[in-house]
């Protein structure tokens, strides 16, 4: 160094050498990233992003600070490649594998995810976070046991972490052992009583579990954990005020399914002194203009409409302290006689084959909502659908004939299948055509999707395949519910095993169509 403190000579290579230049450059990009992110500048951040990709040292660990800035912003994709390229020269690193499978989680893609994940554990068996990742991998694929032997080698690890508490909750439940399940939320919640996401899974675990009072209260905790307030009412939210006189508006969330379960519940808001409102999706309207105790009904309410409350359509059971599952009556909705006749009777006349000795007619859903936008929703649907293909072995009983309800994309296993299968959508509009034509079959087999609560709700006899982890709504085990007492359900014993509860639908279905047999044979004229 000179004496005025200038660099000297020997420090000139070092200014000069390109790679030192792009490398501090490239440092500098990721700091601006970062810096302009904190200030709310998300474009500005990723064009920075992008510069650094054009700097990029030829370090693992370069690599490995791009794809984690990729992945702050959400970026899955490109994270991706980066934790892959940091992987290339330098397989060994359990954290990289570690990231990598996290994005892989988040962008939906659970069989690289598991495999990422797993490639952490065998490499770094002693840290915690990553048995607990990968419990969560393997709980969304439907492998629950494998799943819960994880995350107890992480609470070993770790005794209360807070993140295997939570996962232990959520499998357990997977496994109909809700009553565990809670224990495990409620030690999760003396280390962080308000966390939205555990309060939530709790209530699931208590609905399930049949606590319904305690778990409809804790399923408020839907509006902090995953659902949005709606903020475009100017009423304020009923929370169990006097309705008499009031004019209450209860609105849709969540699927159809949730709006065709509780829409049973106006009933109970009339007797209350209310007028009830309804906004619902266009396909449900015209349905729910028939359901007792409902006033008025709209898609898009009307500016010039005024409400004294507002209330979500699952915030109802919570606000009427439903205690149980057996609720209003059974058959609570309803479609016009004359659609009945025209929709109902021609599918029938469509289906039937000997009109002398008729067949039975079996309606058939098999798959529902893929939900492509959400990856819990699409992993969940995966564990819920059926291949229609895997139904082949309902059509080897005689005397049956099978037509198809299934909408959306699982539709079009019917051209590739071969399967003897008359579709019965062509022109449904909406909820109401296919509630009218359910009246031209004698049985619905369907998964657990929207028109199951559509026949249970209109009083028809409904069969239901249920996954192994089934929704709270239909308990732990048994065959029947009270929500609705014409539904039968079959329950898969093993995640992902279809085949034994579509031999147990075989099984009864003969049984059926014996007796069915047996009856006209009594009835035919001699």
């Amino acid at each position: 160094m000179s004496k005025d403190g200038a660099v000297g000579a020997s420090m000139t290579p070092l200014a000069t050498d390109p790679f030192s230049s792009a490398a501090n450059q490239f440092t500098a990009r990721l700091r601006a990233a970062v810096s302009l992110d904190d200030a709310g500048r998300r474009g500005d951040a990723l064009e920075a992003l992008q510069e650094a990709e054009t700097l990029l040292p030829d370090r693992p660990e370069s690599a490995f600070l791009l794809g984690g800035l990729y992945e702050r912003f959400q970026y899955w994709g490109k994270a991706t490649v980066f934790y892959r390229k940091a992987l290339q020269s330098k397989p060994e690193v359990p954290r990289v594998w570690h990231r990598l499978g996290i994005v892989h989680l988040h962008a939906g893609d659970l069989p690289d995810a598991l495999q990422a994940l797993e490639e952490a554990v065998s490499q770094a068996p002693d840290v915690p976070d990553y048995a607990t990742d990968l419990s969560m991998v393997l709980s969304r694929l439907g492998r629950f046991e494998e799943a819960w032997g994880l995350v107890r080698i992480a609470l070993a690890l770790r005794p209360g972490d807070l993140h295997a508490l939570n996962n232990a909750g959520h499998i357990l439940q997977c496994l109909n052992r809700s009553a565990e399940a809670v224990e495990f939320y409620d030690a999760a919640l003396l280390q962080s009583p308000s966390h939205p996401v555990i309060r939530f899974g709790r209530a699931a675990a208590l609905l399930k579990a049949g606590s319904f009072s305690e778990g409809w209260q804790e399923y408020e905790w839907r509006w902090q954990s995953s659902r949005t307030v709606r903020t475009d009412i100017e009423a304020p939210v009923w929370e169990g005020e006097d309705l008499q006189g009031k004019t209450i508006l209860v609105h849709h969330e969540q699927g159809y399914g949730d709006t065709l379960h509780f829409i049973r519940l106006a009933s109970l808001l009339v007797a209350r002194g209310a007028c009830v409102v309804v906004q619902v999706p266009v396909p449900l309207v015209r349905l729910m203009e028939r359901v007792d105790g409902v006033d008025r009904v709209f898609s898009v309410v009307p500016s010039e409409e005024h409400f004294d409350y507002h209330c979500p359509m699952m915030s109802l059971p919570a606000r009427l302290g439903l205690e149980s599952d057996v609720v209003g009556a059974v058959s609570y909705l309803s479609v016009p006689e004359d659609e009945i006749i025209r929709q109902g009777n021609a599918l029938r006349c469509l289906a039937q084959g000997n009109p002398a000795r008729p067949d039975f007619i079996v309606g058939l859903v098999w798959g529902g909502d893929p939900r492509p936008h959400d990856p819990r929703a699409t992993q969940t649907d995966r564990r819920r659908s059926i291949a229609l293909e895997s139904l082949a072995p309902l059509f080897s009983v005689e005397g049956l004939r099978f037509v198809s309800f299934q909408m959306g994309i699982p539709r079009h296993q019917i051209e590739t299948t071969g399967l003897p299968l008359i579709d019965g959508t062509d022109d449904i509009l909406d909820f109401q055509d296919t509630g009218a034509r359910l009246y031209g079959v004698d049985l619905l087999i369907t998964v657990d999707t929207s028109i199951a609560h559509l026949a249970g709700g209109l009083g028809l006899p409904v069969w239901m395949l249920s996954r192994a982890d089934a929704c709270w709504r239909w308990g732990e085990s048994g065959t029947q519910t009270g929500w609705y007492p014409t539904m039968r359900i079959f329950r898969q014993h093993r995640s992902g095993d279809w085949d034994s509860v579509l031999e147990d639908v075989r099984v009864a279905l003969d049984r059926l169509m014996a007796v069915y047999r047996s009856c006209q044979e009594k009835s035919a004229p001699t």
